[in-house]
């Protein structure tokens, strides 16, 4: 009998150790899977979460176009829907950055909060138990998070940071540019290259972590599942908060020497303006 009791134990734990391997199974990769090549050009490969990003951006096209295909004076439904968005982003930019560059920034930032938003709530789906055959003969996921995809995060990243750059040396000129490399702080190099790093890996290390935790609390313990759902959905749109706010924030640095700019030039004018009007003529 002890021996039987002892079976018994042996097969639960074999059962849980099963279930346990089969969930880390289930669990994706880093890297994102290969699902074909563009053209049949080996150099133009196109994996499942770039496939995601371009399902997402169509989404947006449609949404964007239905919201704003028969514009009225009282909106309803999707227009309702898009014109809260974009008020609510213009306050956001216009509160960091002034009226001014606010409404310069805003449809850049708001598009990434867009984009990175349906990406993780679209990678929080059970979508990636839809499995293909890919080029190579194995089977994949024929969809994933576009953001559990460090290809894409260090590719947004990089994107807006070089952004903040360029609006930087328009703004400062070539030579307040190249002088704010060197004085007075030498770890501005620094700065520039731990900027997007951190907003790559930051965006890119908790959407992954979230599949992964969903994929095995699915072979663990489903009938939870639905809670983790909804943290990750929050997890989402916080994530997707946090990489546009910063992003925000570093435009906003960047072109600060422009605003200075912009408001001594209304002085000026207000001066002239002030001039006219007691003497005649300007001085």
């Amino acid at each position: 009998m002890n021996l039987n009791v002892l079976g018994f134990f042996q097969e639960g734990a074999a059962g849980h150790a099963a279930e346990a391997t089969s969930a880390a199974e289930a669990a994706p990769e880093p890297p994102a899977e290969l699902l074909f090549h563009l053209f049949g050009l080996s150099w133009l490969p196109v994996t499942n979460s770039i496939l995601t990003a371009w399902v997402v951006i169509a989404i947006l096209v449609l949404f964007a176009f239905f919201s704003t295909r028969n514009m009225k004076l009282l909106p309803s439904g999707f227009q309702n829907l898009w014109e809260l968005i974009v008020e609510l982003w213009v306050g956001i930019a216009e509160n960091t950055m002034g009226r001014r560059r606010g409404r310069r920034f805003m449809p850049l930032v708001a598009t990434a909060f867009l984009f990175i938003l349906f990406s993780n709530w679209f990678g929080t789906l059970p979508i990636g138990y839809f499995l293909v055959r890919n080029s190579e003969g194995h089977q994949v996921p024929l969809f994933r998070s576009s953001d559990s995809d460090l290809n894409v995060t260090a590719a947004m990243a990089i994107t807006m940071i070089a952004l903040a750059e360029f609006f930087e040396l328009k703004s400062l000129g070539l030579f307040g540019y190249l002088k704010g490399l060197f004085l007075p702080n030498p770890l501005r190099w620094l700065e520039i290259f731990t900027r997007p790093l951190s907003l790559a890996f930051r965006l890119f290390g908790n959407i992954f972590a979230g599949e992964v935790l969903l994929a095995t609390m699915l072979g663990v313990a489903p009938f939870l599942l639905f809670v983790f759902i909804a943290i990750e959905l929050f997890v989402g749109v916080i994530q997707a908060l946090i990489f546009s706010m910063l992003s925000l924030v570093f435009l906003s640095i960047a072109t600060v020497h422009e605003e200075a700019h912009a408001h001594e030039g209304e002085h000026e004018s207000v001066e002239s303006e002030m001039a006219t009007a007691s003497h005649g003529q300007p001085f």
